[in-house]
């Protein structure tokens, strides 16, 4: 099988220094600091690997489909919908129709005093227009689940208080109003940044997690039991009427482990008494804490094994290590001193065996340099798999972003500056869920090598789109990476516009539909985190994906026509063949040579129309050995024939 995803980047010009922002910095306080560096790895290919250049990257893999077209379910100009793992955000209501849950701010100006939640319900087919919080406070970074009974809560940290304090909208079934309150904060400290999950042994259990206000910036945040963010857990077993289990410290998730937190690098997820959270700290392990009596009692995984001598590393002024305090040899690191490491951004999923799952970006960080600094490698891609059965410390990657122009390379120019920053992999913001049979969907946005910006300071900056990707083997073996940002989902003269960040689908899939919920902005990267380019109108996009994706039966799909009855001689072949075909008309007749994922390698038009039959010569010789489909178009028609390259 080909690669379709490369662990590192290949930069045709990198810049020789690169100045950004920390990798929490603007509005995102945290207690880290890391930096992007420059990442050399590979030398440009020969030119001739990317002629010619490819103007349609769907013609084949996404036809029309029967799915449905995004649709918008809201707006915002507040664009940084988490700093890390993504939250729950979307689910079923009663009668089924989607609810959609965002961070809502439309205040151009900066002060966002009106930010909160939004929230909307799709239907009688369609979604009102929202523009509005639902709170009646200033709130941020929501968290949304419904309950069995239909009780639905949304969790997010409110700001106008001194500490800031974990706030519950909770909204009875039937009833038409949500009733707010506070969360008890710890003593001495404010928290920020929560998730929520729900489940237990009559569906009525509510878990919360957030974190201690760390220091830094504008959290008037304090070392809590020698943590800075400590992440806390909360517990309602009614519903989210009464909390028993307030602001406590899970066993081993403490000050002899964890030294530092930032926003969002954790998750939650609960599937009956099963709870999991996993926390996705750059310089420490990644972590999974689970529970099989409903959050009483927890036993601790470790899912990355960060380097020991290494763990909690800070790179304060005059900190350093050494190759040997990495303790192995990484072929694919991209400095002696680079580790192994997440990005921060990670998914969590417990299954119906009550086994653990979890995903996030694969990423390297470095400190090479005797000032307070650390630094992360920008350029990494890869989005990596775990899951339970395998035991610790024993990753797979998966997935990541893609070759789309056929040179077996992903092949971004410009360096760190070409990457809309989220300080994050080229492939992450991983969101999961399941249905009924215990097949595993995975969502994930990647950069996308063949779109780049064409205006502003965000200049020649690549876009990132969606994927979907599926398992019906409980992790084992993954279908193909199936691109969102495309017709029919979204409509093609757009899609070499269309920034696709922070995913969202419903953690249990109900029916034949995954629903995917995101923000779509015209410009790559944040306003709000890192200040990469001006605020404007985002818009939060919603759309459906058939759970048969990946079967042809989901494709209304065009009859090629006979008529043109296309030869290829040589077939196989090795370096050209001859392309023949029966042409009718005056139109031009556009030649597309497509490899076996659907992917265009070659473009060309044929040198004469008429209505006799015509040949051309077809270059071969660069295109990897495979199965290709070449397809002939002319005035609404085409046909197709296969191509074995030798």
């Amino acid at each position: 099988m080909q690669t379709k995803y490369f662990y590192t980047i290949l930069a045709l010009v990198w810049a020789s220094a690169l100045i950004a922002q920390g990798k929490r910095a603007g509005k995102a306080p945290a207690s880290s600091a890391a930096q992007p560096a420059p990442y050399w790895k590979h030398t440009a290919p020969a030119p001739e690997h990317y002629l010619p250049e490819p103007e349609n990257p769907h013609p084949i893999s996404h036809p029309a489909v029967s799915a449905r077209q995004e649709e918008f379910a809201g707006f915002t100009t507040w664009d940084a919908q988490s700093y890390g793992s993504m939250p729950s955000r979307i689910y079923g209501d009663a009668n089924g129709n989607p609810v959609a849950t965002w961070l809502y701010g439309s205040d151009l100006s900066g002060g966002y005093p009106e930010r909160g939640t939004g929230y909307n319900v799709r239907a009688s087919g369609g979604w009102p227009n929202v523009n509005n919080r639902l709170e009646a406070i200033r709130t941020g970074f929501p968290a949304a689940a419904r309950l069995d009974d239909g009780t639905e809560l949304v969790v997010s940290h409110a700001t106008g208080f001194n500490p800031f304090r974990i706030h519950v909208a909770r909204k009875a079934a039937g009833a038409s109003t949500w009733v707010e309150t506070d969360l008890d904060n710890p003593p001495g400290s404010g928290c920020l940044w929560p998730r929520v999950a729900v489940g237990g042994p009559d569906g009525k259990s509510v878990h919360v997690i957030a974190i201690t206000s760390p220091t830094g910036g504008s959290t008037n945040g304090v070392i809590y039991q020698g943590v800075d963010g400590h992440l806390l857990y909360w517990r309602s077993t009614d519903g989210g009427l009464t909390w028993d289990k307030k602001y406590q410290i899970i066993p081993g998730l403490d000050s002899s482990k964890v030294k530092a937190l930032a926003a969002d690098e954790y998750t939650i997820d609960v599937n009956g008494d099963a709870v999991g959270i996993a926390i996705f700290p750059t310089w420490n392990d990644v972590l999974l804490f689970k529970s099989l009596d409903n959050g009483d009692t927890w036993e601790q995984t470790v899912v990355n094994d960060f380097p020991d001598a290494l763990e909690n590393y800070v790179g304060a002024d005059g900190d350093f290590y050494t190759f040997d305090d990495i303790g192995y040899f990484d072929p694919e690191a991209p400095d002696s001193l680079a580790v192994f490491t997440n990005d921060g951004f990670g998914s969590l999923l417990i299954d119906d065996a009550l086994q653990a799952h979890v995903w996030f970006g694969r990423m390297y960080v470095i400190d090479n340099d005797p000032a307070a600094n650390t630094f992360y490698y920008p350029g990494t891609n890869g989005l990596c798999y775990w899951k339970e059965s395998w035991g610790s410390d024993n990753i797979q990657v998966i997935t990541g972003a893609l070759d789309y122009d056929g040179d077996s390379l992903l092949t971004l120019v410009g360096g760190g500056g070409a990457i809309g920053p989220y300080y994050n992999s080229l492939s992450s913001f991983a969101t999961t869920g399941m249905d009924a049979e215990g097949s595993i969907y995975l969502v994930y946005a990647a950069v996308n090598e063949l779109y780049r910006s064409n205006w502003g300071a965000e200049k020649d900056q690549y876009y990132r789109h969606l994927y979907i990707m599926k398992s019906e083997d409980n992790g084992d073996t993954w279908s193909e990476p199936f691109e969102l940002t495309a017709p029919p989902f979204v409509d093609e003269a757009f899609i070499g516009f269309v920034e696709s960040a922070w995913p969202a689908i419903q953690r249990r899939i109900v029916g034949d539909k995954v629903w995917v919920l995101y923000q779509q902005d015209g410009i790559p990267g944040s306003n709000v985190w890192g200040t990469n380019h001006s605020a404007t109108t985002n818009t939060i996009n919603w759309f459906e994906v058939p759970t048969d994706f990946l079967t042809n039966s989901i494709f209304d799909l065009p009859q090629a026509d006979a008529a043109f009855d296309l030869a290829l001689s040589p077939n196989p072949a090795t370096s050209t063949t001859q392309l023949s075909a029966h042409l009718t008309g005056d139109a031009p007749a556009m030649v597309e040579v497509f490899d076996s994922f659907g992917r265009l390698a070659q473009q060309y038009r044929f040198p004469s129309n008429g209505h006799e039959r015509q040949t051309m010569t077809l270059p071969v010789q660069h295109l990897p050995i495979g199965i290709y489909a070449v397809r002939v178009t002319q005035g609404g028609r085409f046909g197709i024939v296969k191509l074995l390259r030798m």
